[in-house]
């Protein structure tokens, strides 16, 4: 499944679209609000105000009033961005009666809220966050979010559903890379906390590149601790909802320790730099520290396993795919002595000013 925005795709084309009222309150300030902005206190207090509002008004428009007494602001319910935005101008410009007859003074609020409502606008007309902003009325639907937990989380067992799906973030821009990872994350870690125990069926998130989206604390900024603290959550509490996680990166000292440390099983491939094997040494039993010494000598290949999966820590060669993916190393001795396409400079130019392949 691909996370962009291709016209008149949906979920049956495997294009899926996270929209913005999905997102948690935390994230919904992170990206709207400007922690530097001297109003973001007021600009916080007032977004969730009118997010909730917005949401009170989609639950009584729909006839979904049982809701209205126990539905809180981190609840998926759906809200129109464009009424939001309405309502958070007409209180930036807001007007009141003065003191004197006939008079008015500016409003408690006016004029605190226009950074943040430009910030809202840049969002909504950005096309790199088409997946968020741009879903269409579908999107909008009660429900909508069923169709999209069921086609991302949905078993072999449900209609439409497989048994492995592969997201493919590259095309979401690196700034909200981590909250939108994070997203998919949190719907999958809600949806089986909230699932009777008898009907829970195990997911396994498997994290490629995680040190993108859950970095150490020490290097990571406002926005990345969001994603951090979902993914620390399901690291610590995951397994008693059958959610797991494999966490995947060529730089584990850049992922964050927590994530680490709750791992019970490691299987480490060839490591040469000095900081990436001391983080593998630390996470060894003591009695078992020097097998951190063979991680520079490892061939393609070949990786160290040590935990729960294995009696007795081993060195062991891992089957080459069947079907080898399209990210593998170029043969460059191959590839460099055969011949060159034709256009493929400006077919790549015109690629990249479309942003589609």
């Amino acid at each position: 499944m691909q996370i962009n925005i291709v016209a008149k795709k949906t979920l049956a084309d495997g294009v899926i679209y996270l929209p913005y009222w999905l997102l948690s309150y935390e994230a919904l300030v992170a990206l709207f609000v400007d922690r530097s902005d001297q109003n973001a206190p007021n600009q916080a207090m007032l977004m969730s105000r009118e997010v909730n509002n917005a949401k009170t008004a989609y639950l009584t428009a729909g006839d979904h009033k049982e809701l209205l007494a126990d539905f809180t602001i981190d609840s998926p319910v759906p809200f129109a961005v464009d009424a939001l935005l309405a309502s958070l101008e007409a209180i930036n410009n807001e007007m009141v009666p003065g003191a004197k007859a006939g008079s008015e003074k500016m409003g408690e609020f006016n004029g605190k809220l226009s950074r943040m409502i430009a910030r809202l606008e840049n969002k909504i007309s950005d096309r790199r966050l088409g997946f968020l902003f741009q879903g269409g009325a579908d999107t909008l639907h009660f429900d909508w979010l069923s169709h999209l937990a069921a086609a991302i989380f949905g078993s072999t067992a449900e209609k439409g559903a497989g048994g492995v799906k592969i997201i493919d973030f590259s095309e979401v821009p690196s700034d909200v890379l981590p909250l939108i990872v994070s997203l998919v994350a949190r719907l999958a870690f809600a949806i089986q906390q909230w699932t009777p125990s008898d009907l829970r069926h195990p997911v396994a998130l498997l994290c490629d590149e995680a040190h993108l989206y859950i970095p150490n604390r020490s290097d990571a900024d406002a926005s990345d601790d969001i994603s951090i603290s979902i993914f620390e959550r399901i690291a610590k509490e995951g397994r008693k909802y059958g959610v797991s996680l494999l966490v995947i990166s060529q730089r584990p000292s850049e992922v964050n320790k927590t994530m680490l440390s709750q791992c019970s099983n490691f299987i480490s491939m060839r490591l040469t730099n000095a900081d990436d094997q001391a983080v593998i040494k630390k996470l060894l039993p003591d009695s078992l520290g020097s097998f951190s010494d063979i991680l520079p000598t490892l061939d393609t290949g070949e990786a160290l396993i040590v935990g729960d999966a294995s009696l007795l820590p081993s060195r062991i060669r891992v089957d080459e795919p069947l079907v080898k993916p399209n990210g593998g190393t170029v043969d460059f001795w191959t590839d460099w002595q055969g011949p060159v396409g034709e256009r493929r400079i400006d077919t790549a130019i015109l690629n990249w000013r479309k942003q589609s392949i």
